[in-house]
């Protein structure tokens, strides 16, 4: 494994971005699912490549740095600690080296490739873009598109997914998934929103829970069961195992089908589940929920002593749990959708999805009838092979190379609208309707833009994700932070020929930062009151040709929270000063209303002697 101490772009340099397994450490959270590939795949990937540097987000400044040395080891060496208030200690001293660490130099030499839950992170998507602009070249592992495909998701969930598959079509070079299901889903989502979707390899999965590592000799339920291991969700359909086992007992008797035992974290919109489980106590006991404090050997004992599995699952990217259950020699009985026929292939039975009438009917015929299951299980033990870390990480550095070897993405100019306010956070949801108070008050205000006062588009991410790169702190329900040293760059495709200017909203608080701006309008040096509108030429220019103006922070230590916020921009013609005018009346309106908020607030009332006192006036 080598990590190379220094931040010089070297030949063939490829950047491995570990921020998400760092931050779950941080959270002191048990590894699985998504971080456990991160966990395993990462130090295969490290020793295979010389010229590999493992790498974290610097949220603050929204720049990469490289792991240490000795983070590395800590990390992902042969002695990795398993205390998981340990690895949190280690997470918190390298996530606090790296906001004073200087950054990776990124360019078209580089390849930078992420493995972690990417679109749970927008100030990682903000960084991939500009890793993106900066001529890397980007590898992207993708799991599944369940929050586009699936219901069950909140908006803002499924909004914050769409904007990661939009980030991953302008960029990737190189896309591997982790079942061939989850990449024709990609492919057939890129084709509907006009784009083709890049190339990759297919990885498979190994299992995370295998026989031979844990003592599994205590049975750990005390009558027969079944297992179903999966988060408390929706898309997982505990309610249909639930109604299935209901129907086996009213058919057989309470005696003549094994006890249900389901294993899993509560998720979320489990609610019909839940009512059902309580209303009707678990089926009078024959249905048990175990949704906290199961470790991986206690997991390990529920898989070798069950009876068989199922997994009713609406959706999966791969499922674990089935492929888990062959590799403890059980019968997996699993819905026939998305991935599952990939994870069970031939060894596992299935059922039409979302129909508990077949799925017992499945169970009572390969589950339930002793001479079968065990012939099934018999050829279990002769054909399941687990898939290896070793095979994964193998197709993600094939598909590093490959994306080594290919022409960069392009960089993107979206096309704008003329007057068109964009604003730059995603908007909040309005209130139900039914509350019309509420309802009428987000229209007045949240659903508005900050300057001209239009109505927001849901869909102003399209533009600003690829017309706003830069580096940025973590963005906030305002907009997006620049500290002293970060920059933003605004590009786009010109809407219409002659000159332009852009008009770019701040984020109102006390004092003042200071700006250097570059563009085709030339350069500017502004002092720039928090709360007002930053205006910069953006010179003359044909129609559909590209435009781009820099904006640097140099100085906010005037500024109470030491960084400049932008909201949001709009760009209009040079001579549309009507419209200027409006935007910078609004910007003193508001800047006016706080003022006259803070000045009737106690506090200044208070304080009003001492600001006298010290010449700062008290009224």
């Amino acid at each position: 494994m080598s990590q190379l101490p220094g931040v010089e772009v070297v030949p063939r340099q490829t950047l491995l971005d570990v921020t998400d397994l760092i931050e779950f450490f941080q959270r002191r959270e048990s590894v699985s699912g998504v971080q456990r590939v991160i966990a395993e795949t990462a130090p295969l990937l490290l020793a295979a490549d010389p010229y590999l540097l493992a790498v974290i987000l610097d949220r603050p400044r929204g720049v990469f740095v490289a792991l240490t040395r000795a983070e590395v080891a800590q990390f992902f060496g042969a002695a990795v600690s398993a205390n998981r208030e340990a690895q949190a200690n280690d997470a918190d001293t390298c996530l606090l080296r790296a906001q004073t660490a200087p950054p990776v130099r990124i360019d078209a030499n580089t390849v930078l490739a992420f493995l972690g839950a990417v679109w749970i992170n927008d100030a990682l998507m903000l960084a991939a873009r500009d890793a993106h602009a900066l001529g890397a070249k980007l590898v992207y592992l993708l799991y599944d598109l369940t929050p586009v495909l699936e219901t069950g998701h909140t908006a803002a969930v499924s909004r914050l997914f769409e904007r990661y598959l939009n980030l991953v079509l302008d960029t990737a070079s190189m896309v591997p998934a982790i079942s061939q299901s989850s990449r024709n889903d990609f492919v057939a989502y890129a084709a509907a929103h006009g784009a083709k979707a890049p190339a990759g390899s297919v990885t498979g999965l190994p299992c995370g829970i295998t026989p031979g590592r844990y003592d599994t000799s205590v049975r750990p339920w005390p009558r027969p069961y079944a297992l179903f291991v999966g988060t408390v969700e929706a898309r997982k359909n505990h309610v249909l195992a639930l109604n299935t086992w209901k129907q086996l007992v009213d058919k057989h008797g309470i005696d003549g089908v094994p006890d249900l035992v389901c294993i899993g974290r509560l998720g979320w919109h489990a609610d019909e589940f839940l009512r059902a489980y309580v209303e009707s106590n678990g089926l009078g006991g024959k249905v048990s929920l175990l949704s906290t404090s199961v470790s991986d050997a206690e997991l390990a004992a529920f898989y070798a002593n069950a009876e068989f599995t199922v997994y009713p699952s609406r959706y999966e990217g791969w499922g674990l749990p089935v492929s888990e259950s062959l590799a403890f020699g059980k019968l997996p009985v699993v819905a026939r959708n998305s991935s599952l026929p990939e994870a069970g292939g031939t060894l596992a039975v299935y059922f039409e999805s979302d129909n508990a009438i077949d799925m017992a009917i499945v169970i009572e015929r390969d589950a339930l009838n002793l001479e079968t299951r065990m012939r099934i299980e018999s050829q279990i033990a002769d054909n399941f092979v687990d898939l290896t870390w070793q095979h994964v990480a193998d197709a993600i550095s094939h598909d590093i190379e490959q994306a080594r070897s290919r022409e960069g993405r392009k960089p993107m100019y979206p096309t704008i609208d003329l007057g068109r306010e964009y604003v730059l956070a995603a908007g909040e949801d309005a209130p139900d309707s039914g509350y019309a108070d509420q309802y009428l008050r987000h229209l007045q205000t949240e659903g508005l833009t900050p300057m001209l006062r239009q109505p927001r588009s849901a869909d102003d991410f399209i533009v600003v994700d690829a017309g706003v790169i830069g580096t940025f702190g973590s963005p906030q329900t305002w907009g997006l932070e620049i500290r002293p040293g970060c920059r933003a760059d605004f590009r786009f495709t010109r809407p219409v020929a002659g000159p332009l200017t852009i008009l770019i909203s701040t984020r109102s608080m006390p004092g003042l930062a200071r700006i250097d701006a570059i563009g085709p309008g030339g350069p500017v040096q502004q002092e720039v009151y928090l709360g007002s509108v930053i205006t910069l030429p953006l010179g003359d220019g044909a129609a559909g040709e590209p435009a781009q103006v820099t904006l640097s922070v140099t100085d906010a230590a005037d500024s109470i929270e030491g960084f400049l916020g932008i909201k949001s921009f709009v760009v209009l013609a040079a001579e549309d000063l009507q419209t200027q005018v409006i935007a910078l009346k609004s910007a003193a309106d508001a800047l006016r209303q706080e003022l006259d908020f803070v000045t009737n607030t106690r506090s200044w009332k208070v304080t009003a002697p001492l600001r006298k006192l010290k010449g700062r006036g008290a009224s």
